[in-house]
């Protein structure tokens, strides 16, 4: 066989491999886009982690049904940026991130040319269309200090890198979705004019699935319910003077919030049965239970936190003349309390040896 021919062979072997590579990409997008239209593929796997225990064996929580608010994935650009003064409509920025190779797939952008925050916040908002699964963040590069920081509006960059997260509450990034979030980058990289280095994808996977096995391992959420009965049911205009007399606030999420001094939250007070709390339901609702959570990995590690959580347990417990019980509606006691507390250490010390401690920013980027 001729040169001619070995070269003519090479060719048409590379256009069958782009050919299929760039099908499965399209079938990636297209079922991104069909996700994020009718819906996430993954149930709320918020609250259904481990819950508390009675026995030193741990149980999942019976929490209220999640709102569809809290079903959706979260993107990056949720909460946009108000635009600077005489940009009216300018698309909003990246929120701050610092990226981590511990938990995201990062890309280097090395561009022709500076590239405007305005242009990168053009290419953020157009990831974000694409309906990519996982959180994705961008940095740009200061050329003085040499440092990775925000995109900021009327900065310039040589340098950009984009990191789409390995895992979440919801599992690890699939194989399809990383290859469309490669696809979508070089797109990106070649409406800015740069040159996109793109990591090993096999490495990334396997990555993910350690990373999904560890958060497996930690994600527990301790539920502690007070119950009444048929004829002792309890007022809502009740549990709402009880909880912020506490402290805790009502959120859009339906449950009422209890912060610490530096705005990491301690716990969170749900309503047992179906309906969620609202400023105007809330005066004539009448409820068989309320349910305290404790949501492990995402509040700062100390012992006084979850102390909190279990005196203002028994707070509603004695105020509401209710029975403090497990997820199986069994009452708890102080032994299994102090057992729920030696599994909360077990949990805090696998964390700290992974260098992601509970409360962290890696740990709410994980658990968000």
């Amino acid at each position: 066989m001729s040169d001619l021919q070995l070269s003519l062979l090479a060719i048409g072997v590379a256009v069958v491999v782009g050919v299929v590579a760039y099908n499965r990409w399209q079938e990636a997008k297209l079922r991104r886009r069909t996700e994020a239209t009718f819906g996430s593929r993954h149930g709320d796997v918020l609250l259904h982690g481990a819950g508390a225990a009675t026995g030193g064996e741990p149980r999942t929580a019976t929490p209220p049904p999640a709102s569809p608010s809290d079903r959706s994935i979260e993107h990056t650009l949720e909460e946009p940026a108000p635009p600077a003064p005489g940009s009216e409509g300018a698309p909003a920025l990246p929120p701050s991130v610092i990226l981590d190779p511990a938990i995201d797939y990062i890309v280097h952008l090395d561009c022709a040319r500076p590239v405007s925050g305005a242009e990168v916040a053009t290419q953020a908002n157009a990831l974000l269309d694409e309906g990519l699964i996982k959180p994705v963040h961008w940095e740009g590069q200061d050329e003085a200090r040499a440092v990775w920081g925000p995109i900021g509006a009327d900065g310039r960059y040589l340098r950009l890198r984009i990191g789409l997260q390995l895992a979440d509450r919801a599992g690890a990034v699939t194989e399809d979705d990383l290859l469309a979030f490669c696809g979508d980058v070089q797109e990106v990289a070649l409406a800015l004019a740069a040159q996109a280095d793109l990591p090993d994808t096999d490495q990334a996977l396997v990555r993910a699935a350690e990373l999904d096995r560890f958060c497996s391992e930690v994600d527990v959420q301790i539920g502690l319910s007070v119950i009444g009965s048929e004829s002792h049911m309890f007022a809502g205009s009740k549990v709402r003077a009880l909880a912020e007399a506490a402290g805790l606030a009502m959120g859009r999420d339906g449950r009422f919030h209890r912060a610490a001094d530096d705005g990491a939250e301690l716990f969170s007070l749900a309503n047992l049965e179906p309906m969620p709390f609202h400023p105007e339901t809330i005066k004539t609702l009448q409820t068989r239970g309320v349910t305290v959570l404790f949501d492990v990995p995402r509040v700062p590690e100390s012992a006084s936190a979850f102390r909190r959580f279990i005196d203002f347990a028994h707070q509603l417990e004695h105020a509401l003349g209710g029975v403090l019980v497990d997820d199986n509606r069994k009452p708890i006691g102080q032994a299994a309390l102090e057992a729920i507390g030696q599994q909360l250490e077990r949990i805090h010390q696998t964390m700290n040896a992974r260098g992601i401690p509970a409360g962290g920013p890696i740990a709410l980027r994980l658990f968000g």
